[in-house]
This record gives structure tokens, sequence and C-alpha cells, in this order.
């Protein structure tokens, strides 16, 4: 009977040990992040560049932590442990994500999808993109996202005049869709 009780008194002290360190190691932040961020890499194997896109656009919406930006090469995606894993874009077209804007906005040159904000989110929007030329490459309403931004997808190498309307106001402007060129439009002011 002492033993029992002995053993009774010793588990009553292990016990609480043994869940409170399951517990920690469960709900650890560090423990936490390390297994998202394995799981959220792995989704960006074997993928292409749109669906990068796509994807740098949902964890944005869903708020995953994790730096997203574009440049006119790649995706680029940067974890919290500092591995950034960059996914290329075709060969052939570039992303350029433009913001047009009537009272507000912000400059910048690098499109970061985790972070960028502007003034007319969920916005329909026509658009019509030019190229040099005289080649008509978007003549469309599009609607812009939660974000303010419209993604668009236009050939490399080219010098675009592109035109946004909304609201009963436009605003013109140019594009330009090289190796060094901006990923980021935030100049469009509608007028």
């Amino acid at each position: 009977m002492k033993n029992l009780i002995v053993k009774i008194i010793a588990l009553s002290f292990i016990l609480p040990v043994l869940s409170l360190s399951v517990a920690y190691s469960s709900e650890n932040p560090t423990s936490i992040n390390r297994n998202n961020d394995k799981q959220l890499k792995e989704k960006l194997k074997g993928i292409d560049g749109k669906t990068a896109m796509a994807i740098a656009n949902k964890w944005h919406m869903d708020k995953i932590d994790v730096v997203t930006f574009v440049t006119p090469d790649k995706v680029n995606f940067k974890f919290k442990d500092g591995e950034t894993i960059s996914i290329l874009l075709p060969d052939d077209v570039m992303m350029v994500s433009i913001a047009p804007y009537i009272n507000k906005t912000h400059t910048c040159a690098t499109h970061y999808i985790s972070s960028c904000d502007a003034e007319l989110k969920n916005t329909k929007i026509k658009v019509t993109a030019v190229a040099a030329g005289g080649k008509i490459l978007i003549n469309k309403i599009m609607k812009t996202a939660p974000t303010g931004f419209l993604d668009l997808w236009l050939p490399r190498n080219q010098i675009i005049d592109i035109t946004v309307s909304a609201k009963g106001k436009s605003a013109t402007g140019r594009i330009f869709t090289n190796r060094d060129s901006n990923t980021c439009e935030t100049t469009l002011k509608l007028e």
C-alpha cells in the first residue's frame, strides 16, 4: 500500500511536468513557425512564375507572414528563417502591378505583394495597354484586388502606353518591361 501511495505521489509530480513540456513544444512559436515555413516552402516546389504570383497574392490575403515581392525576373518569398525562394517568371512576359489612384499613393519601384497597399480596392477599372507600333495588348475592364492593385502580364522588352479609367476619371502613363524595369506602378492619378 505504501508503494502505491509513493507511485501516485510521484506520478502527480511527473504528469504536470510532462503535460507542460508537451504543451510548450507544440505551442512554441519557433516550433510552429519552423513547421509552417516547411509546409509553405513545399507549396513552392515545381511551380511556375504565374502560379507563384497567385500564391503570393493568396498568402497576403490570408495574412501568411512571408515577405513576397516581384522583380522583373522572379517572384521572391523570404521566410522568417532568412531563406529566400525565388521562382522565375516566364521569359516572354513580365508582371507589372499598377495602382491607379485619386487622392493617395506611395512611391514604389519593386512590388511587395506582402505589403503594398493602394487606394482603389475592389474597383472596376477600364485598362487599355498599347505597345509601340499600335498593337493592343489589353483592352478590358478589370477589378482591382482587395489591395488596390491590378497585376498585368505584359510582353517583355516593350514600351507600353497605358490608359486607365474609373469613377468618371482617367489617367495615362507609360510602362517599360525590360530586365531593369519597375514592377510597381503607382503614378497613374485619375483626374
